[in-house]
């Protein structure tokens, strides 16, 4: 049985950030489960996972994961800030008021210099007003 990320030539896995011909190798993905298990795309199946082959999207949108994606989970004191795990492995983190990831230059801003973040202050004025 081949393994289940490849589809009509494409390697569909979720540690890519779309299905892509380029780490297809025939002898790897359709060899044994031994053999397609070591490829480094591999990632056990969910049926979550396999059920779309799709990609991952958020109410953030389709995150690039060459500029969003974090190895380790970070984290902020501000309430606007918000922390998702990618089906990759990886750490995603957002602004829910710029309404966007953040990318991997800006997540150090927001974990050291969140009570002085001029969207927080916006953030923070929007919910007043919302409760009036």
């Amino acid at each position: 049985m081949p393994c289940p990320w490849f589809k009509d030539g494409f390697c569909t896995s979720p540690a890519l950030e779309r299905p892509s011909t380029d780490p297809v190798i025939p002898q790897k993905c359709l060899g044994d489960e031994t053999v397609y298990r070591a490829c480094k795309y591999y990632r056990e199946p969910t049926s979550i996972s396999l059920k779309a082959a799709q990609p991952y999207i958020s109410k953030f949108g389709k995150p690039l994961l060459l500029i969003h994606s974090l190895s380790k989970k970070p984290s902020s004191g501000c309430k606007f800030f918000i922390v998702e795990k990618h089906e990759s492995g990886a750490y995603l983190a957002a602004c829910d008021v710029l309404g966007r990831y953040l990318t991997r230059y800006e997540v150090p801003l927001c974990e050291k210099h969140w009570e002085n973040c001029p969207y927080r202050r916006v953030g923070l004025v929007l919910e007043e007003q919302s409760k009036k």
